[in-house]
């Protein structure tokens, strides 16, 4: 069984979650004879909306401005070399490799990606969101 996560972000989702959690269990420990570890730990934070929105124009407008060996590219093409530049590599089945995702990133970390962005960005000639700054 592939573990499974149940997020509590209130007092009125305790019982169900913890339902929810007891009735998987038991289940599987029947079908299974297993024993299992269940793990709390803080919820971690996601990035915000605004980060999300932010982010994306950031990509579209280096996919309008930038372009590399006479060529543009597009916002995912952006997206997809920057989670490999800065996140980070996964392995797929079959030997191909994808960049880590940026959903795994907290507010602080996503935030700090974002900025490794711009850096990266300016150091091209290709300064984003300079109207924001003015």
């Amino acid at each position: 069984m592939a573990s499974r996560t149940f997020r509590i972000q209130g007092a009125a989702g305790i019982k169900p979650a913890f339902r929810t959690a007891y009735d998987l269990v038991t289940g599987l420990m029947r079908d299974a004879g297993t024993g299992y570890e269940l793990v709390l730990r803080p919820l971690k934070s996601k990035r915000s909306i605004d980060q999300n929105k932010r982010y994306w124009a950031l990509l579209l407008e280096l996919s309008d401005i930038a372009w590399v060996e006479g060529r543009q590219y597009s916002k995912d093409a952006w997206h997809e070399h920057f989670k490999r530049e800065f996140i980070g590599i996964e392995e797929l089945p079959g030997g191909g490799q994808i960049g880590i995702s940026t959903a795994k990133l907290s507010v602080e970390e996503f935030g700090n990606y974002m900025t490794r962005i711009e850096q990266w960005s300016a150091e091209q000639g290709w300064p984003l969101m300079a109207e924001e700054d003015a």
